[in-house]
């Protein structure tokens, strides 16, 4: 059983406050989560089921770690696992409404907050915040979704699209990209890639930032193009998406002071840079 949720926080005069749930079934106090649904992406998951039990619209920014524990199902029991992330939360808190999963919320401060979780492991996720609240800006790095193949494709390049289960995965891409509040889009100026990020850019009404540099041939052409493109991309208060290719990928992420790795049609890396300097990451596959 795989569920998602996270540690929903803000800051109030001067104190960073953290918002527990009370669930009327087992009298607890918790960290709001939930089961994912058939077919959904985990961090869609966390968004989704932290909105539901709070009535708050948050942004997910890096992970706080994972829980894994027994839960009784069926008359036996059957291994959890559950992924956390720091959610700040988006302008006011939102007024709640009581339902039968979270019949109180409160707003406590660190220090009460340990105090009144009903878990010694939901303390432990807890205490990882103070280390990943201040971030300064995020990157999502992303490989474009499945294009129609080179030898079926008898044009140029450039204009090669995307295949109808690309077409899906972009769209799909979408709830992720707001779960993350992805307000900044960059992508080579290959179709394969400006498609990919087209549906989320279109739902937030925001123009694509297109990068020949990034694209396969303008990194044949000039591979040394590309410097100095990290320091526009980590933009202070951002979120910044950026989508390119397999081949170029290697070089774009050392250019961005991000792992060199493999990425699979559609997978992707969120970063978060921290106030002290560190970058912390996490690698996901298509949604």
């Amino acid at each position: 059983m795989i569920a998602a949720g996270g540690v929903v926080w803000r800051e109030q005069r001067g104190e960073r406050q953290v918002l527990l749930v009370h669930r009327p079934r087992y009298d607890d106090w918790s960290l709001p989560k939930g089961k994912l649904v058939p077919d959904e992406h985990v961090l869609v998951a966390a968004h989704r089921e932290i909105e539901e039990e709070t009535g708050q619209r948050v942004t997910l920014g890096p992970s706080l770690g994972i829980q894994r524990y027994e839960v009784r199902k069926n008359g036996g029991s059957v291994p959890k696992m559950v992924h956390y992330w720091s959610a700040a939360i988006d302008g006011k808190a939102r007024e709640f409404e009581p339902n039968d999963e979270v019949d109180k919320l409160d707003w406590l401060g660190i220090d009460k907050a340990r105090s009144r979780l009903s878990y010694p492991r939901d303390v432990d996720i807890l205490d990882l915040l103070d280390g990943r609240a201040e971030v300064t800006s995020s990157l999502v790095l992303i490989r474009h979704a499945e294009a129609v193949k080179r030898k079926e494709w008898d044009r140029k390049d450039t204009d090669r699209p995307l295949t109808g289960e690309g077409e899906s995965t972009a769209e799909r891409l979408v709830a992720v990209l707001a779960a993350l509040g992805v307000d900044r889009v960059l992508s080579s100026d290959a179709e394969r890639c400006a498609a990919t990020v087209a549906p989320y850019a279109g739902a937030i009404g925001k123009k694509i930032h297109l990068h020949r540099e990034i694209s396969e041939r303008g990194y044949e052409a000039d591979p040394d193009a590309m410097r100095g493109l990290g320091d526009k991309a980590w933009r202070p208060g951002k979120v910044t998406a950026i989508c390119s290719h397999r081949p170029v990928l290697p070089a774009l992420a050392r250019e961005l002071s991000l792992p060199v790795g493999k990425y699979a049609p559609a997978a992707f890396v969120v970063a978060h840079r921290i106030a002290d300097g560190r970058i912390v990451h996490e690698r996901f596959g298509a949604p």
